[in-house]
């Protein structure tokens, strides 16, 4: 070896020193234990506030996060473009060698009956070590472990290459076209021409004995095709009955909808979701998980797959009657009568061409179909530097697990950033067994393990650091 190429090694050796260095003074300068303990305090906090949309009221949210901006001297901005539907921008400046990485959460929540709980579903209570909550599992829980990442990557000094991004965000519930959906469009700006972002969305295998078997990063998902059926027909008195009524017409539609299936559609991102879940499975079922579209030419095969409504929803269009609309009186036939379709596509699916199967099953041009909301889906790569940073951290946390790519049967805001050109994932931090994790997701006495909770927030942040320095 040359005196050059052994005084380049050396340098690189120093440089190699100094940056692990610094990443353990970083680390050592955290007190972990007191951090996680605020971090449960402020998740109490935050669940305590009533964002359930509608109304929203997710200014309340906001202002909850700028307070604490304040106090922790983070650049922030709230926006409320309209009354009560406050959005929050919050930034970690970096040195800019490196694009931004976004950290989306919602913070808005689905309605509750309150008959149906065991606490009010605001209290925020800790219960046989639990936080229970409406919003704790979808998504407060998750919006506040990305803040206090932030928190800690401030007190600590963390030098960043990449600017962090906290993006609090109103209606998710509702489409996200007053939170998310508006942000992107008028403040693109904010945004730095972010590389990645982090939002909801990824899922995660731990069995009963704890061993973690893999950890979700999601590079898509499904897309809503929400759509309104409107039948007309002759209206009269129900005393003397009219086959080709609104309501019948509309009944007739309906049937005709709920006996069909759509018919299998595999694209990559999903045959890759699958894929990656092969290394868990049985020789014999790997192999067909590994080969999605040819394993499922096999009739006995496919049963089985589609036995399971999860994988029967990621593989084809599906259909859900959720909303139908008659008449007010009992011995009145009504002229109009209307039902909202709750339909999810499939990754690559093109509305125009959906709409038009729907008419040919229905089979009755009288029947109007109208958009209520819809867009296209996308797909992030599953080779990029963040699912890279995700797998290295998992490898040191979990030795063993794997990195699976879950595509979402629902949809998140994720799709109104991947249009600006922004690599983004959904990524939970919360790995535990079923028992320890919780459960309620937009259901009765929704909650979120404690520990579960507590531990997430530090893999988060190494996940963040391991990233963005």
């Amino acid at each position: 070896m040359t005196f050059v190429r052994r005084a380049a090694l050396c340098s690189l050796l120093v440089a190699i020193t100094v940056l692990a260095s610094s990443s353990t003074q970083a680390q050592s300068s955290i007190n972990w234990d007191s951090l996680q303990k605020e971090a449960v305090e402020l998740f109490v906090q935050y669940l305590k506030i009533d964002t359930t949309n509608p109304p929203g009221n997710e200014t309340r949210a906001a202002n909850f996060f700028a307070e604490l901006c304040k106090r922790e001297g983070i650049e922030h901005q709230v926006f409320e473009p309209f009354p009560g539907r406050g959005t929050l921008w919050a930034r970690l400046k970096g040195d800019s060698s490196q694009r931004p990485i976004i950290l989306l959460n919602h913070t808005d929540v689905v309605p509750h009956s309150p008959e149906f709980w065991s606490v009010p579903a605001f209290s925020g209570q800790i219960k046989d070590g639990f936080i229970y909550g409406r919003g704790a599992q979808d998504m407060k829980s998750v919006g506040l472990a990305q803040f206090m990442v932030m928190v800690a990557l401030k007190r600590a000094k963390v030098p960043l290459k990449r600017d962090i991004i906290f993006l609090a965000t109103a209606d998710e519930e509702a489409g996200g076209l007053l939170g998310a959906g508006w942000f992107a469009k008028h403040h693109p700006e904010l945004l730095g021409k972010a590389e990645f972002l982090f939002n909801e969305g990824g899922s995660n295998m731990v069995d009963q004995n704890g061993k973690v078997l893999a950890v979700g990063v999601g590079p898509s998902e499904k897309t809503p095709a929400w759509l309104r059926l409107t039948a007309t027909g002759e209206p009269g008195h129900g005393s003397i009955p009219r086959p080709n009524s609104a309501v019948n017409r509309l009944l007739r539609a309906l049937n005709r909808l709920l006996d069909y299936s759509p018919a299998v559609q595999l694209t990559p991102v999903v045959e890759q979701s699958f894929k990656a879940l092969a290394p868990l499975l049985p020789p014999d079922l790997a192999a067909k998980y590994s080969n999605l579209r040819e394993a499922i030419k096999d009739p006995a095969f496919a049963r089985t797959l589609e036995s399971d409504p999860g994988a029967k929803a990621l593989t084809r269009n599906t259909i859900s009657v959720t909303m139908l609309n008659g008449g007010n009186k009992v011995n009145v036939i009504p002229p109009v009568a209307t039902a909202e379709i709750d339909t999810r596509l499939v990754p690559g699916e093109k509305l125009d061409r959906w709409i038009a199967e729907l008419r040919d099953v229905i089979k009755d041009d009288s029947v109007k179909i109208e958009t209520v909301l819809a867009f296209e889906a996308n797909a992030s790569p599953i080779d990029s530097d963040l699912v890279k940073a995700v797998a290295d951290v998992v490898q040191r946390r979990y030795p063993g697990a794997i990195i699976s790519h879950p595509v979402l049967a629902g949809f998140t805001d994720s799709h109104y950033f991947r249009v600006l050109g922004v690599h983004s994932y959904g990524f939970s931090p919360f790995v535990a067994p079923g028992r320890e994790l919780g459960g309620g997701f937009h259901g009765n006495d929704e909650r979120i393990g404690q520990k579960a909770f507590a531990d997430g927030v530090k893999f988060f942040y190494d996940v963040i650091e391991r990233l963005a320095k």
